[in-house]
């Protein structure tokens, strides 16, 4: 017989009561929470060696993504690059530093991060690196153009209409970038910068671990901490790494039966020297071969 208190309530009772109006709905919110309220994300923009019209235009593409989507709190971008073309750079370097109005956005470096991929890095929150990687280049080379010469069957209202400019012309160009880059360095690293523009403007490659002791990044970690240093500038827990290339662009980048796998990054074609460059300025590093 089920016994009764003085009110006339039954102690099983009070006990079913209980877990029907507090229990039960407190594990159903706890169930249904990460399903109603997914986690933060973390999106990843992989930049992978040349910095030209197509790539940047994929960057840039990510990073939109990035800013319009409210569940992505912060961006990683994971290095692989000797840089390319001064003004796809540049402009990278522009939209990071727009996109930080919005959100965090931090670099980690694999292998490489030269000249015009070290630009756009300069514009992120924080730099980081392995001991080993590559980091530096801070410098223009141009790729000059053909000497001036009379062409009988050409018209043109200018000396140089055909040409582009004088050789020299191209030499001062490069001079001023050179130095606009050296400005964004200083710029981004700040008081962290522990080396003169002089000696930065050598464009010499430097170790993850001189990098460190130069101030070019913020420290030596792998990129699974990355993501931790990006979610706390954010001030998120419990994230979700996601890879912006197949959201933004769907599946039509490196695939697997239909699912994106991360690129693989072949060294031998990251360090190569770049074949047939058409005349112009870059923030590229190449190793020119031995003799």
């Amino acid at each position: 017989m089920e016994q009764t208190n003085g009110n006339g309530r039954s102690p099983l009772r009070l006990i079913l009561l209980f877990l029907l109006i507090i229990v039960l709905p407190l594990g159903l919110g706890l169930f249904m929470a990460p399903r109603v309220v997914p986690k933060p994300q973390i999106g990843v923009i992989r930049l992978n060696y040349e910095i030209s019209n197509a790539t940047a235009f994929e960057f840039r593409e990510q990073l939109l993504l990035a800013r319009s989507d409210p569940a992505i709190q912060a961006v990683v971008i994971v290095i692989n690059s000797p840089g390319g073309t001064a003004s796809d750079s540049e402009d990278l370097y522009m939209d990071v530093l727009a996109a930080r109005q919005d959100l965090p956005v931090v670099a980690t470096v694999d292998f490489l991060a030269a000249s015009g991929a070290y630009y756009i890095a300069a514009a992120t929150d924080a730099i980081y690196a392995k001991p080993g990687s590559a980091i530096g280049s801070i410098g223009v080379i141009s790729s000059l153009p053909d000497a001036p010469f009379l062409e009988e069957e050409v018209l043109t209202t200018g000396p140089y209409k055909s040409f582009g400019g004088t050789r020299d012309g191209y030499v001062r160009r490069a001079e001023t970038l050179k130095f606009a880059f050296l400005q964004a360095v200083a710029n981004g690293r700040g008081e962290k910068l522990n080396a003169d523009l002089d000696l930065l403007s050598r464009a010499e490659i430097f170790s993850g671990v001189r990098a460190l002791e130069l101030g070019l990044i913020d420290g030596i970690i792998s990129t699974s901490e990355a993501f931790d240093k990006a979610a706390e500038l954010a001030g998120i827990r419990n994230y979700e790494i996601v890879e912006l290339y197949p959201l933004t662009f769907g599946e039509d980048g490196p695939v697997a039966f239909g699912t994106y796998q991360v690129p693989t990054i072949d060294q031998e074609k990251l360090w190569a020297a770049p074949v047939d460059l058409p005349p112009g300025l870059y923030y590229r590093y190449f190793e020119l071969p031995n003799q």
